[in-house]
């Protein structure tokens, strides 16, 4: 095995053992205090009025748990883990249940025979790969081969931790490479080799397991993140840098106990532009450490702990809020999880509690009884409870909830959240997610006989509602009236179009108004015939049904007036327009310069072919009238009338 960094951390006084790698003292943290504690403030959440979001469950998993014959006395799950694709659940039989999140629908069972499953982790950056701890130490690495639909294999199996109780995993964010740590404190870097990379990149790997240190308790929590990888102790926590095989103390003060450390990934969003480090300390404390392993500040919450828990909105039960406020919570936070952006999450034997540090707020906390582990991606929570039971928990705003529940159609429970959290529904904010018409309809839902104090709750939460911000409500007036839409996360608006609705109407007077143009276009060319036309017609739709393959992302296929129809169709209109313009014009003009009595001559073999074609009731064909004007004598020209007219009106002069 390699060693990339000291085997043992021993403490402040043997510095020797870090040799060169602490070039500057006091930068990493060395020679750094607890720092100020410059967030005691008092409770901002007394009250339902400073709350924003929930803890919801809205789907339980004891039908999924059945399924997989995981709520028995004698099978039960021991761990879990959630990524994007799959939900992975240990039980302590020693299987792996890997299960489709997405609607639920697939299932991969994993067996090992070295005894029940204790830590599971999917990889955050490919769902392909699944890491597994045993009871026995053993490290079992997965490759689900789901992309080429390929059978399951072992990738790797890591015996450096076996006889010993592996307490942490973790995933490198960027490579495959995981990090394993264990309750005498060693920590173990595995590089992995998949069969997407080919046989020939394991001959470059010399050292697969590499040991990173040993520090000097059991490791609570791993964490990596650019290179860092994060590790805390019973003692304190530690900065490991990687790259250039450095690593820091985070702080001087030790502690005694299961503390967490997590980073803090930097975003616009959440107002930091560099990624933070968080790390819990005794009394309901948090370090605010910056990248480079420095304390900053010290924040305290235990004053703001006191406010009361807020409920658990979930479909079983009615809510209940209970406005008196609480003694003071010391507690000691664990674990640190990143959660929704802007939070950090952690969990006692009490209940869940999420923080947003920056402005050192008590965002929420719940509770929620015998919590055994929790595992977060994005704002989603699983819930493995101590009795082997999991809970689906989803942190929203108190609008975004009320939303799902309004689309299940759980009216009453929708309008006592309404009522529970007003001061968050009245806001002009919520009208985004919650126009005044949603709430009426709301009401409208309620039963006019059992629901006549919900009923009433809601007139009083409608006549307390804040319109919508004059900058947006324009905007949203006109999305509102005829289309049914909802807000993401991000902000972004989805816009589903509704049948018969207005902007239907707006479509069709779009394309009424192109049919006008090309009615006022055949009634410049003239009349046509039937069979040309119908050729203009088809060529005319082949063109729009080419058009519409290049352009699918133009929305609810409006007929835009902009779109040309036809160059072709078009272009040989405009020349059958000129073409009759000028011929008529010649016409006309050759006309009115006729005398009359030549005009009367002119005109009489016309209606005497006429008379003829009448009475014979035939028509000649074209090309026989042809043949027929080809054989009759040419009849004098204009030219040839003009000049006799004009040598006759001489003779008489003279």
């Amino acid at each position: 095995m390699a060693s990339l960094y000291p085997s043992r951390i021993l403490g402040e006084d043997s510095q020797e053992h870090l040799g060169s790698w602490v070039t500057i003292p006091g930068r990493w943290g060395c020679d750094v205090q607890d720092g100020p504690v410059t967030s005691l403030r008092p409770s901002s959440m007394s009250s339902p009025e400073a709350s924003s979001h929930v803890l919801a469950d809205f789907d339980s998993l004891d039908p999924l748990l059945s399924a997989l014959r995981l709520d028995s006395s004698r099978l039960k799950c021991t761990c879990l883990s959630v990524s994007r694709r799959w939900l992975a659940l240990g039980s302590s039989g020693g299987g792996l249940n890997l299960i489709q999140r997405d609607g639920w629908k697939q299932r991969l069972f994993l067996t090992h025979k070295e005894g029940a499953i204790s830590k599971v982790a999917c990889c955050p950056h490919d769902d392909d790969f699944v890491a597994v701890v045993t009871s026995q130490g053993i490290v079992v690495v997965w490759e689900l081969n789901q992309e080429r639909r390929g059978k399951p294999e072992r990738i790797y199996v890591s015996s450096e931790h076996k006889g010993r109780k592996v307490t942490a995993l973790c995933w490198d964010s960027a490579v495959l490479r995981l990090f394993v740590g264990d309750h005498v404190g060693k920590v173990s870097a595995i590089k992995l080799n998949s069969s997407k990379q080919g046989k020939a990149a394991a001959a470059f790997v010399m050292f697969p397991v590499q040991i990173i240190t040993s520090v000097d308790s059991r490791v609570v929590q791993l964490d990596y993140m650019d290179g860092r990888l994060l590790i805390s102790s019973l003692t304190r926590s530690y900065l490991c840098d990687t790259e250039r095989e450095k690593f820091w103390k985070i702080g001087n003060k030790e502690r005694d106990g299961e503390y967490g450390a997590c980073f803090f990934p930097g975003s616009r969003s959440s107002g930091v532009q560099q990624p933070l480090i968080y790390c819990a300390r005794p009394g309901s404390r948090m370090w605010e450490v910056n990248f480079e392993g420095e304390v900053q500040s010290t924040h305290q919450f235990k004053q703001l702990l006191s406010a009361p828990p807020l409920p658990v909105i979930n479909t079983r039960s009615d809510p209940q809020y209970d406005s008196s406020p609480g003694p003071p919570q010391s507690l000691a936070f664990a674990k640190l999880l990143f959660v929704s952006d802007h939070s950090v999450l952690t969990w006692t034997e009490r209940g869940i509690y999420v923080f947003i540090p920056q402005s050192v707020q008590v965002l929420l906390w719940s509770q929620v009884k015998g919590i055994q582990d929790i595992s977060v991606y994005k704002n989603e929570l699983f819930c493995l409870h101590t009795d082997g039971k999991v809970s689906h928990l989803s942190l929203l705003p108190v609008d975004r909830c009320v939303e799902r529940l309004m689309k299940r159609s759980l009216w009453g429970l929708s309008a006592r959240v309404c009522h529970i959290f007003q001061h968050a529904i009245i806001t002009s904010k919520a009208r985004k997610v919650l126009p005044i018409d949603k709430l009426e309809h709301l009401k409208a839902q309620l039963d006019l006989v059992i629901q006549q104090d919900l009923i009433a709750q809601m007139e009083d939460v409608l006549s307390r509602a804040e319109p919508m911000d004059s900058a947006c409500s324009s905007r949203r007036s006109s999305i509102s009236s005829h289309e049914s839409f909802n807000v993401l996360d991000c902000g972004i608006y989805r816009v589903i179009s509704r049948r018969n609705s207005q902007s239907d109407e707006d479509s069709g007077s779009l394309h009424s108004q192109t049919l006008s143009e090309d009615e006022r276009l055949r009634e410049l060319t003239g009349p046509v015939d039937e069979e040309q036309a119908e050729l203009d017609n088809v060529s005319h739709a082949s063109v729009n049904m080419e058009s519409d393959r290049a352009e699918p992302l133009l929305p609810f296929n409006i007929s835009l007036p902009f779109r040309s129809t036809s160059p072709r169709v078009s272009l040989q209109a405009v020349k059958e327009s000129v073409s009759s313009f000028v011929r008529k014009t010649t016409e006309k003009i050759g006309t009115l310069h006729m005398s009359p009595e030549i005009r009367r001559k002119h005109e009489a073999p016309a209606e005497e072919q006429a008379e003829e074609g009448c009475v014979n009731g035939v028509t000649q064909p074209e090309e026989e009238r042809t043949d027929v004007d080809h054989i009759q004598p040419p009849g004098p020209s204009i030219e040839e009338m003009l000049l006799e007219e004009l040598k006759s009106a001489t003779s008489d002069t003279l």
